[in-house]
């Protein structure tokens, strides 16, 4: 692999693997954060490079020493370039992902003369609004990187810096290859493939939302799939922060036109907007034709049905049609609306169903609400739901147009599911009334009543589809210890928990040797939930326990602790991590 110059200037960047001078232009090879962030900027917008887990001066900004080698030009764009690099000062050698940002605009107008009459004063001003435009840009996206990078289907950033008047953003290389080259190589999806795409990526989007962000550039190339399957969202230059509620105000229009929502395009970017995009990625990858040609403008609808090569249920139809209305009050407003019509079937299916889409549900009492979920869940079907409730009985009216059929037995199953969401107390039947408008005899009824075992056979499918249970049974994949196993934290923490088990199952015994095993696992307990909300100097902690091993073992020590005071003992040990908290500046 070549070593490639990052100077903009470089005519021939290409170099040997091991060189650390440009041959061209004499450059450094290393791209070399400085050792005090500068940026004043950077703390204004809280973005905290990485720290160096060695420092202990808490007066200054210090980040990591790292030494990127670039390997190869990835991308390339008017206001700036990715390359794929590599820590040389990671042990692991580690790959990653850097973006740098140089305004080429600028450039080019240092190359004429102040009075050519190509470049008038007012066109000087534009291009330097949209430079500033596009530097605010990426610093945005380095901001929005450092607060959702901890969802692992969206890049983690390393580390963001200024240095020779360019800004570089250091992030996490996905290894895989976007949704655009995967259709090219292995053409059309099938209705199954986006529906699971659909399931993939739609939690991912309910994150991003619930931080108030919209991505704003969601198309097939922002997709990649990993090698082990997984959908990871990337390229937030074009995000954009909700700072309050209300109406959207103007701003800035970005985003891929072919993707881009009618209001994005008016400068209105909304939450809905991130759907619609994503409504036309699935009809783009449904049939490999460009959004443009699946737009009828002259009858102003879509006609992507008309290019399939393979069909796609009624169902699905009607679920893409309404993330590609034009109108946001018609199209879904919540990636939650999407997955609940995606997967109405229950995982279990007797007198209540259970809906697979309903992670944490909601207790809802009022009348109203239940009414307000209702009519959400049954938008599709278009009809109007009133509820009523006398003691333990909840009477719902589900009244069509005269004119318009409905499939009751579908209606069922989804409110069936919707309720049994709901966790209502002190409910035990359901009346289910349909009818026509002006119709006062209902023309279908159902009664549901609860059943106690189906509700506790819900509520371990409920616990099965929680995240902390899915954290847990990653534990049994292959993939998840390869990565662990590439981590050099997760050596340290072994080595931390084999020291105290040590310490105080051979040296220093409390009450029992079994209990350095409680120990052991409490302290790890403590490092990682005051490592989750804090910057923990890891290196030190590790020195410390490492300390202790040392002088109780060198000194032979060995005795029994029965009273309080080995509790205490214990105690101090295992709250040893919170000493350890790094006070970073700037936040």
């Amino acid at each position: 692999m070549m070593s490639y110059c990052f100077n903009p200037n470089c005519k021939n960047p290409q170099n040997s693997p091991k060189a650390e001078i440009c041959q061209n232009c004499n450059s450094p090879l290393l791209l070399t954060p400085p050792v005090v962030s500068e940026d004043a900027e950077i703390e204004k917008k809280k973005i905290i490079p990485s720290v160096d887990s060695n420092s202990t001066d808490s007066n200054s900004t210090i980040i990591n020493q790292s030494r990127y080698r670039i390997l190869k030009l990835i991308g390339y764009g008017g206001f700036g370039r990715t390359f794929l690099a590599v820590d040389e000062a990671n042990p692991l050698q580690k790959v990653c992902v850097i973006k740098q940002f140089f305004p080429q605009n600028k450039n080019y107008h240092q190359n004429y003369p102040q009075s050519s009459e190509t470049i008038s004063r007012s066109g000087e001003l534009k291009v330097k609004t949209t430079c500033e435009k596009a530097a605010k840009l990426f610093q945005q996206e380095a901001q929005q990187l450092k607060t959702l990078g901890s969802h692992p289907q969206i890049p983690e950033l390393f580390q963001y810096f200024q240095q020779d008047e360019q800004q570089y953003l250091v992030q996490e290389y996905i290894e895989g290859k976007n949704l655009a080259q995967e259709l090219a190589e292995k053409g059309v999806f099938t209705e199954a493939k986006i529906r699971e795409l659909l399931n993939d990526l739609l939690p991912v989007l309910q994150f991003v939302h619930k931080y108030q962000i919209i991505h704003r550039d969601i198309k097939p190339e922002n997709i990649i799939r990993r090698t082990t399957g997984k959908l990871v969202l990337v390229d937030f230059g074009a995000a954009k922060v909700i700072e309050k509620k209300g109406l959207p105000q103007t701003g800035t229009i970005i985003g891929s036109a072919a993707y881009t929502a009618p209001e994005q395009l008016m400068g209105k970017a909304v939450f809905a907007s991130d759907l619609y995009s994503l409504g036309v990625t699935c009809i783009h990858l449904l049939t490999q034709v460009s959004p443009f040609d699946l737009f009828d403008s002259r009858n102003s609808k879509w006609v992507w049905r008309d290019y399939l090569k393979m069909p796609v249920s009624d169902e699905f139809g009607r679920i893409l049609d309404k993330m590609l209305q034009s109108a946001t009050n018609r199209r879904y407003h919540s990636a939650a609306a999407i997955l609940r019509h995606l997967n109405p079937q229950s995982n279990y299916m007797e007198t209540v169903y259970f809906s697979a889409s309903s992670a944490v549900p909601k207790k809802l009492t009022p009348q109203a609400e239940i009414r307000q979920e209702l009519q959400e869940v049954l938008a599709l079907e278009s009809v109007k739901v009133q509820v009523s409730r006398v003691k333990k009985t909840l009477t719902i009216v589900i009244s069509r147009k005269s004119d318009k059929k409905v499939n009751y037995p579908q209606i069922l199953k989804i409110i069936s599911a919707k309720l049994t969401d709901l966790k209502l107390p002190n409910i035990d039947k359901v009346k289910l009334l349909g009818r026509a408008n002006g119709k006062t005899l209902p023309e279908w009824q159902q009664v549901l009543r609860i059943n106690h075992q189906a509700r506790w056979k819900n509520k371990i499918v409920r616990l099965q589809k929680s995240q902390s249970f899915l954290n847990i049974s990653q534990l049994g994949t292959q993939s998840f210890w390869l990565a662990r196993f590439r981590e050099r934290e997760f050596w340290l923490d072994t080595l931390m928990f084999a020291l105290t088990w040590f310490i105080f199952g051979y040296q220093i015994i409390i009450l029992h040797p079994l209990i350095a095993l409680i120990i052991a696992s409490a302290f790890m307990t403590v490092k990682y939930q005051v490592g989750k909300q804090n910057k923990l100097a890891t290196n030190n902690l590790f020195a410390t326990v490492a300390t202790i091993f040392l002088i109780v073992g060198l000194l032979g020590l060995r005795f029994w602790v029965y009273d309080i005071f080995g509790l205490l003992l214990g105690c101090l040990f295992v709250a040893l991590p919170i000493f350890y908290v790094r006070e970073e500046m700037g936040i």
